[in-house]
């Protein structure tokens, strides 16, 4: 069992690694490079109004789905009959209010087949996660993997053949069309393999059923929506109140995209260490501060040393993904959004340890002050500075979000900040600093190289990882089996 479960983990990360961020970074942003920035922008500020209200499709039922179904294996018809009535219910409620959104920030006009494509698609992503809800209760790490990366795979296959045979074919609404057929092929692979595991019967409504799920993820769909809008809710300010809204939101998507593909990485390994965490704090163990400790260096000091390396070649970079598309603000917002992440990467820790901890009056107390903080002060700075605005509030918000989430998980779970935490990484900045100074004088492609070579060697050296910690990593990550 413990081998099938941590060969799981790792085709997980694998497949996560591999796909989702080459998806990102290739197919998006040659989509956005074939497009321009405009047209892309507009897309993309439609796209971060479906993401912020998905929260309305699922309300927890996913993560609810999981938990009763790891606990009774026999339930799972039960559980997806009433699921699905309910989820109807729910997509006719999260239509209906993102169009109204739409009408009133006046999104809606020229764009609403693009619109209606991707209100269908975030139904159709949060069925497939229904699907794979059932999977993992039950352990199919392998489907769940499988399903989690399919409808990528397919989004790389079919927009690659595009812009290799039928380049001139290539718009915004057959991207978005493309992802719609991606999406149902995932979602009929998935149906495919519950054949057998469901006796699907003539739907009927439970309202106890649906009271015990809004009760028992009222708090945490809370937390998910507040999330949702301090970290996605500038795109589509930038769009509303930008003098070049389209414009400006298109240039702000190319430093986003290496930002959320960074966030996929990070929701991994927050994902690994909750159950982890859950059990250590039930077992009151005291090797979660050295556990906490590992993972701090390891999360931690790997988005220093991506930053850096993407911040030392913010121009290649960019220059390479989007050729002439890059603006003469664009190293900066790709820059800030980068500090923004590495401020960020606090929260995968901290906030998965306090959420393990059950502490979500805490967690939504600190998501709802960041949204409007957030919101308010993009408010007043979009208007006058644009993407640039929003790059700023981006990095404070992060910024403020970590230290909470720290401050609170010293009181609530009692940690211990000990020299083991801070030393290897402040010596790995200090010594990336001297670095930086030292690649002022080098080309585009030495400094890549360069800076890859003592991100490396630095990461060893200061023992920000180290391979005994891989061993205790495994063992207590075998152990929550």
């Amino acid at each position: 069992m413990q081998k099938h479960f941590i060969s799981g983990i790792f085709i997980s990360l694998a497949l996560n690694f591999l796909i989702k961020p080459f998806s990102v970074l290739v197919i998006d942003a040659g989509i956005q490079r074939s497009l321009g920035n405009e047209v892309y922008g507009k897309y993309f500020a439609l796209l971060s109004l479906t993401l912020i209200a998905n929260i309305l499709l699922d309300l927890g039922i996913n993560n609810y789905t999981v938990r009763n179904i790891a606990q009774d294996e026999k339930r799972i018809s039960y559980h997806l009959n009433n699921i699905i009535y309910l989820r109807g219910i729910l997509f006719l409620v999260y239509a209906g209010f993102v169009l109204f959104l739409a009408f009133i920030f006046d999104l809606i006009k020229t764009n609403e087949t693009v619109l209606f494509l991707l209100i269908f698609n975030q139904f159709l992503v949060q069925s497939i996660a229904l699907i794979r809800s059932v999977f993992s209760g039950q352990h199919r790490f392998f489907l769940d993997s499988f399903l989690s990366v399919l409808d990528r795979a397919l989004l790389i296959l079919f927009i690659g053949l595009a812009f290799i045979q039928f380049p001139y074919w290539i718009s915004i609404e057959l991207f978005v069309i493309v992802q719609t057929a991606c999406y149902l092929i995932t979602l009929l692979v998935g149906l495919f393999h519950l054949r057998g595991l469901v006796e699907w019967s003539a739907l009927a409504l439970n309202w106890k059923y649906i009271r015990e799920i809004v009760t028992h993820s009222a708090p945490y769909a809370t937390l998910v929506l507040f999330m949702l809008i301090y970290n996605r809710a500038d795109t589509l300010l930038i769009r509303l109140l930008a003098p070049d809204g389209a414009y400006e939101a298109g240039v702000f998507a190319q430093g986003f995209r290496l930002y959320d593909a960074l966030y996929m990485v990070g929701i991994i390994f927050a994902s690994v260490l909750f159950p982890m965490f859950s059990r250590m704090l039930h077992q009151r163990d005291q090797q979660i501060n050295e556990l906490i400790s590992v993972s701090f260096r390891w999360l931690v000091g790997g988005a220093l040393a991506l930053v850096f390396v993407a911040v030392e070649n913010a121009e290649l970079i960019l220059s390479s993904l989007y050729q002439d598309h890059v603006t003469q603000h664009s190293s900066f917002i790709f820059i800030g959004l980068m500090l923004a992440f590495l401020a960020m990467s606090f929260n995968f820790i901290f906030g998965t340890l306090l959420t393990a901890n059950g502490s979500l009056k805490i967690l939504n107390s600190i998501s709802i002050l960041a949204a409007v903080f957030s919101v308010s002060l993009n408010a007043c700075m979009i208007p006058w500075y644009g993407s640039k605005g929003a790059v700023v509030v981006a990095i404070i918000t992060q910024a403020t979000v970590s230290s909470l989430l720290i401050y609170y998980s010293i009181i609530k779970v009692q940690l211990r900040i000990t020299p083991a935490y801070w030393l290897p990484l402040i010596f790995f900045i200090g010594f990336l600093s001297c670095i930086h100074f030292l690649l002022s004088g080098f080309s585009n492609y030495s400094v890549l190289f360069l800076s890859v070579s003592s991100v490396i060697f630095g990461i060893f050296w200061f023992s920000v990882v180290e391979v005994k910690n891989i061993y205790l990593f495994s063992l207590n990550k075998t152990d929550t089996q």
